[in-house]
Protein backbone atom coordinates (compact mmCIF):
# COMPACT_ATOMS: atom_id res chain seq x y z
CA UNK A 1 0.00 0.00 0.00
CA UNK A 2 2.70 2.43 0.73
CA UNK A 3 4.67 1.62 -1.98
CA UNK A 4 1.20 2.63 -4.31
CA UNK A 5 1.06 5.79 -2.74
CA UNK A 6 4.82 6.75 -3.28
CA UNK A 7 4.65 5.73 -6.88
CA UNK A 8 1.61 7.60 -7.63
CA UNK A 9 3.41 10.80 -5.57
CA UNK A 10 6.04 10.22 -7.79
CA UNK A 11 4.12 10.18 -11.30
CA UNK A 12 2.05 13.22 -9.69
CA UNK A 13 5.44 15.23 -9.13
CA UNK A 14 6.69 14.37 -12.67
CA UNK A 15 3.07 15.23 -14.41
CA UNK A 16 3.67 18.95 -12.37
CA UNK A 17 7.31 19.49 -12.89
CA UNK A 18 6.45 19.01 -16.65
CA UNK A 19 3.76 21.09 -16.95
CA UNK A 20 5.48 23.58 -15.40
CA UNK A 21 8.18 23.48 -17.64
CA UNK A 22 5.99 23.31 -20.78
CA UNK A 23 4.18 26.16 -19.28
CA UNK A 24 7.31 28.23 -18.73
CA UNK A 25 8.70 27.41 -22.50
CA UNK A 26 5.31 28.41 -24.36
CA UNK A 27 5.26 31.40 -22.54
CA UNK A 28 7.94 33.00 -23.86
CA UNK A 29 8.94 34.02 -20.11
CA UNK A 30 12.60 32.07 -20.37
CA UNK A 31 13.31 32.19 -24.11
CA UNK A 32 16.64 33.97 -23.43
CA UNK A 33 17.81 30.57 -21.79
CA UNK A 34 15.99 28.23 -24.30
CA UNK A 35 17.23 29.33 -27.43
CA UNK A 36 14.69 29.23 -30.28
CA UNK A 37 15.43 28.48 -34.39
CA UNK A 38 13.52 31.23 -35.16
CA UNK A 39 13.91 35.15 -35.54
CA UNK A 40 13.74 37.85 -37.24
CA UNK A 41 16.29 40.24 -38.67
CA UNK A 42 15.13 42.94 -36.22
CA UNK A 43 16.18 40.55 -33.55
CA UNK A 44 19.07 39.70 -34.44
CA UNK A 45 20.84 42.98 -35.69
CA UNK A 46 18.89 46.77 -34.81
CA UNK A 47 17.35 45.36 -31.24
CA UNK A 48 20.64 45.65 -30.03
CA UNK A 49 20.63 49.44 -30.17
CA UNK A 50 19.73 52.04 -27.41
CA UNK A 51 18.37 55.82 -28.07
CA UNK A 52 21.86 56.88 -27.67
CA UNK A 53 23.58 54.53 -29.85
CA UNK A 54 24.24 56.18 -33.74
CA UNK A 55 24.74 54.31 -36.91
CA UNK A 56 27.96 55.26 -37.59
CA UNK A 57 28.70 53.22 -40.86
CA UNK A 58 27.64 51.03 -43.61
CA UNK A 59 29.86 49.37 -45.79
CA UNK A 60 28.29 47.38 -48.98
CA UNK A 61 30.54 45.12 -50.91
CA UNK A 62 29.06 43.47 -54.17
CA UNK A 63 31.74 40.48 -54.46
CA UNK A 64 31.57 37.79 -57.40
CA UNK A 65 32.11 34.32 -57.36
CA UNK A 66 33.94 34.25 -59.96
CA UNK A 67 36.24 37.53 -60.49
CA UNK A 68 39.09 38.95 -57.57
CA UNK A 69 37.95 41.93 -55.26
CA UNK A 70 36.78 45.08 -57.33
CA UNK A 71 37.11 48.50 -54.63
CA UNK A 72 34.47 49.62 -57.38
CA UNK A 73 31.94 47.37 -56.37
CA UNK A 74 32.16 49.01 -52.43
CA UNK A 75 29.65 51.74 -51.41
CA UNK A 76 30.08 53.53 -47.66
CA UNK A 77 27.57 54.98 -46.04
CA UNK A 78 27.83 57.22 -43.36
CA UNK A 79 24.48 59.25 -43.11
CA UNK A 80 22.69 57.25 -40.36
CA UNK A 81 19.19 58.64 -41.93
CA UNK A 82 20.57 56.83 -44.95
CA UNK A 83 21.48 53.49 -42.68
CA UNK A 84 18.05 53.52 -40.99
CA UNK A 85 16.43 53.37 -44.32
CA UNK A 86 18.54 50.80 -45.53
CA UNK A 87 17.99 48.49 -42.40
CA UNK A 88 14.21 49.20 -42.96
CA UNK A 89 14.52 47.21 -45.76
CA UNK A 90 15.38 44.35 -43.66
CA UNK A 91 13.09 44.99 -40.70
CA UNK A 92 10.76 42.00 -41.76
CA UNK A 93 12.56 39.48 -42.93
CA UNK A 94 12.20 36.25 -41.02
CA UNK A 95 14.67 33.88 -40.23
CA UNK A 96 15.45 30.33 -38.79
CA UNK A 97 18.91 29.40 -37.86
CA UNK A 98 20.70 26.50 -39.39
CA UNK A 99 23.77 24.58 -39.03
CA UNK A 100 24.82 25.35 -43.00
CA UNK A 101 22.50 26.28 -45.77
CA UNK A 102 22.91 24.80 -49.88
CA UNK A 103 25.37 26.62 -51.37
CA UNK A 104 24.92 25.06 -54.92
CA UNK A 105 22.26 27.80 -55.24
CA UNK A 106 24.52 30.64 -54.77
CA UNK A 107 24.44 33.88 -57.13
CA UNK A 108 26.87 34.78 -59.27
CA UNK A 109 27.92 37.54 -57.01
CA UNK A 110 26.72 37.95 -53.12
CA UNK A 111 26.71 41.26 -50.86
CA UNK A 112 28.31 41.81 -47.45
CA UNK A 113 27.29 44.44 -45.15
CA UNK A 114 29.59 45.52 -42.31
CA UNK A 115 27.49 47.46 -40.09
CA UNK A 116 28.95 49.65 -37.31
CA UNK A 117 27.16 51.45 -34.39
CA UNK A 118 28.76 53.84 -31.92
CA UNK A 119 27.48 52.89 -28.73
CA UNK A 120 26.81 56.34 -26.65
CA UNK A 121 30.05 57.25 -27.71
CA UNK A 122 32.08 55.13 -25.85
CA UNK A 123 33.33 52.17 -28.26
CA UNK A 124 31.80 50.64 -31.33
CA UNK A 125 29.95 47.28 -31.98
CA UNK A 126 30.31 45.51 -35.59
CA UNK A 127 27.90 43.51 -37.72
CA UNK A 128 29.08 41.87 -40.84
CA UNK A 129 25.79 40.40 -42.62
CA UNK A 130 26.29 38.39 -45.26
CA UNK A 131 23.42 37.84 -48.40
CA UNK A 132 24.12 34.53 -50.43
CA UNK A 133 21.25 34.45 -52.17
CA UNK A 134 17.29 35.17 -51.39
CA UNK A 135 17.01 32.16 -48.96
CA UNK A 136 20.14 32.47 -47.63
CA UNK A 137 21.95 34.61 -44.87
CA UNK A 138 25.14 34.80 -42.18
CA UNK A 139 25.10 37.61 -39.55
CA UNK A 140 27.71 37.94 -37.69
CA UNK A 141 27.82 39.68 -34.34
CA UNK A 142 31.06 41.89 -32.70
CA UNK A 143 29.09 41.56 -29.11
CA UNK A 144 28.88 38.07 -28.75
CA UNK A 145 30.96 36.13 -27.11
CA UNK A 146 30.04 32.59 -28.54
CA UNK A 147 28.53 31.67 -32.10
CA UNK A 148 30.15 35.05 -33.67
CA UNK A 149 28.80 33.86 -36.60
CA UNK A 150 25.62 31.97 -37.05
CA UNK A 151 24.00 30.90 -40.87
CA UNK A 152 20.20 31.38 -41.20
CA UNK A 153 17.21 30.83 -43.91
CA UNK A 154 15.06 33.25 -44.90
CA UNK A 155 11.76 32.07 -44.04
CA UNK A 156 9.98 34.55 -45.97
CA UNK A 157 9.69 36.73 -49.11
CA UNK A 158 13.04 38.36 -49.88
CA UNK A 159 13.89 40.07 -53.15
CA UNK A 160 18.16 40.39 -53.92
CA UNK A 161 17.11 42.04 -57.26
CA UNK A 162 15.86 44.77 -54.95
CA UNK A 163 19.20 45.14 -53.50
CA UNK A 164 21.13 44.98 -56.22
CA UNK A 165 18.91 48.05 -57.82
CA UNK A 166 19.92 50.10 -54.67
CA UNK A 167 23.81 49.21 -54.74
CA UNK A 168 23.82 50.31 -58.01
CA UNK A 169 21.78 53.67 -57.45
CA UNK A 170 24.12 54.45 -54.21
CA UNK A 171 26.94 53.67 -56.57
CA UNK A 172 26.01 56.35 -58.86
CA UNK A 173 25.24 58.44 -56.33
CA UNK A 174 28.95 58.37 -55.02
CA UNK A 175 30.70 59.03 -58.03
Amino acid sequence: MIKRVKMIMGIAMIIVFLAIAVRMYTSGQYTMYIPSKHTTFRAEVTDHMTMLDKLDRLTIKKVSNHEPYNEDDEVTIKDSKEIRDMLKLLKDVDLKRVREFDVSERNPHYYEWQLTINKEGRFTEDFGITFYNEQSISIYSGAKTRDQLEDYEITNEFNLSEMDRLFEKLKEEQT
